[in-house]
């Protein structure tokens, strides 16, 4: 059984932050992807909103993200973990290959996003269907867009697009809203929402330029520029069933150390519970745990 300081669990920008920050601190760690290293960098065709990358793409920053690993002599070992125990030195992770014993967790696994729920779904990623508003909103300012979802997120994005777009129609499964009360009230009473309930997206039409229209199962053609889908997200936690830290719709509560409840089990990004979710928090998350990181190997030992 391998033993180590830190395993990292994700090769997105979080975790691959937190691997660089610790790698300069000197700190023995694992860094493990269950997939390609990149996370949601695959799904973000144009990215204009990062400093000191304009106009540059989601495989363009993956693909710097991977010469700066081997730079560093960073590796990205392939294995997925399946779960966690907490022991007397830290924790057991268990993974599809082996058991590793570590003294801190950083969970950088991001969400699971379905892309291919909605016929027509998968076709347009990055062609006018976006899983992030506050990355992509700015390509469709004056547009039309359709937000398909019930649940904070859709609520957050649905207010955050409506700033930027034209007319925006929030397409909701159920015969009401759910989420934050707050938010709820904002979204009935913007002015360029327009709310369809009980209603479901059928398929996403388009043509080579991109996304041209949605259809909804009771025959309506909205014509939109583009589509946020929310109604496969979900947070990749079934690891952590033995650990059970507080989250809240599977998204983990953690304080300004980006530490959870559990002593030495840290989440950074899209996983942790948040407001904004970008690329740039993702960095910054990184950074602050590994920061933390290191003060909280010097005091356990």
């Amino acid at each position: 059984m391998r033993k180590t300081d830190v395993v990292i669990i994700g090769a997105g920008i979080a975790g691959i932050t937190s691997a660089i920050y610790l790698k300069r601190a000197n700190v023995d760690f694992l860094l493990l992807e269950a997939k390609d290293i990149g996370g949601k960098l695959h799904m973000l065709h144009k990215v204009d909103n990062y400093p000191g990358k304009p106009f540059t793409s989601g495989e363009e920053i993956i693909k710097e993200l991977q010469e700066q690993l081997n730079g560093l002599n960073i590796k990205v070992e392939s294995q997925c973990v399946q779960s966690i125990l907490k022991n007397e030195v830290g924790f057991e992770v268990k993974t599809d290959k082996e058991s590793i014993l570590t003294k801190v967790v950083v969970v950088a696994s991001g969400i699971i996003t379905k892309t291919d729920s909605i016929k027509g779904e998968k076709e347009f990623v990055s062609k006018g269907v976006s899983y992030c508003a506050t990355c992509d909103g700015n390509f469709f300012k004056g547009m039309d867009v359709a937000v398909y979802g019930n649940n904070d997120i859709a609520l957050e994005e649905s207010l955050y697009l409506s700033n930027l777009v034209n007319k925006l129609h929030l397409i909701v499964k159920e015969n009401e809203l759910v989420g934050n009360p707050k938010d709820i009230e904002l979204v009935k009473h913007a002015k360029n929402i327009t709310l369809h309930l009980g209603k479901e997206v059928t398929e996403i039409k388009g043509d080579q330029y991109g996304v041209t229209s949605v259809l909804l199962n009771d025959g309506s053609d909205i014509p939109v520029y583009g589509v946020f889908p929310y109604v496969g997200e979900k947070s990749a936690l079934e690891f952590l069933t033995n650990l059970k830290p507080n989250s809240q719709n599977g998204y983990i509560f953690v304080d300004e150390n980006k530490m959870s409840n559990i002593p030495g089990l840290f989440a950074i990004g899209d996983i942790s519970f948040k407001k904004v979710r970008q690329l740039v928090t993702a960095a910054s998350d990184g950074a602050i745990a590994s920061s933390a990181i290191v003060s909280y190997l010097k005091e356990a030992k």
